[in-house]
């Protein structure tokens, strides 16, 4: 089992290194803490809190730690779940995005989305299925307008258990814009590995590998590797 998730980390591995190939791209490194915090208030409804900072430190063409480190990225989410059946379940959330978070070329963003999301298992795997919709606001610091932008966005997720308290993790999400007059309808896609370990019943941590893209136009791609590490927290309020 340990050899099999070694060769798929070392695949995932190999497949964002391949992609520092295209010259016309922009390729960062850094690291991306995170904390989900999540809670139980009935049997079918619960509250979600997302946060996370990425933080890139060095440039693979010309590294310079002095120079490259910055704040690039702050999010937040906070969202509502509705459980429909066991594997079913849809959501509603608002979203506060800050790009270039602490500089004089910030960038605002205000944003909902509704997803639904599937869950199933095979033999020893859990699959999940997201679809998601994003109504996005995004600041024009140029213009100084705020114009309303949409996107689909689909993630594939996959976990399974190694050991009693130990896991491991991945997702592939790939964005779609639908706006019309869109520089690129494919726009966007993440991509994440880790390994998990359960502290206790409300508690668990994870570290692992999170690829980032993003279309910034005329074919140039800006690409983000993170060491990510997350502290999970599952609260149940709900009546027994």
């Amino acid at each position: 089992m340990l050899k099999s998730i070694s060769k798929i980390i070392l695949f995932l591995f190999l497949y964002l290194i391949s992609k520092l190939g295209s010259c016309q791209s922009i390729n960062l490194a850094g690291i991306f803490p995170t904390i989900d915090h999540s809670g139980k208030l009935t049997d079918k409804l619960n509250y979600s809190l997302y946060y996370f900072g990425a933080f890139p430190i060095a440039n693979f063409e010309k590294p310079n730690l002095s120079k490259d480190a910055y704040f690039h990225l702050f999010y937040s989410e906070q969202a509502l779940t509705y459980q429909i059946k066991p594997k079913i379940s849809l959501t509603g959330s608002y979203v506060y995005q800050r790009t270039n978070a602490l500089y004089a070329n910030y960038t605002n963003e205000n944003r909902f989305y509704v997803q639904t999301k599937y869950k199933h298992s095979i033999k020893i795997f859990n699959l999940s299925h997201r679809l998601r919709f994003d109504g996005r606001f995004v600041q024009n610091r140029i213009t100084n307008q705020t114009p309303f932008t949409h996107r689909i966005r689909y993630q594939l997720g996959i976990d399974f258990a190694i050991s009693e308290k130990t896991y491991f993790t991945a997702y592939e999400e790939a964005f779609f814009n639908t706006f019309k007059n869109t520089e690129a309808i494919y726009g966007e896609n993440w991509g994440y590995a880790a390994f998990g370990k359960k502290i206790n019943e409300k508690n668990k941590i994870e570290a692992g590998l999170l690829y980032v893209t993003w279309n910034i136009g005329k074919k140039i791609w800006f690409n983000q590797y993170y060491f990510q590490f997350t502290w999970i927290n599952n609260l149940n309020f709900s009546k027994k």
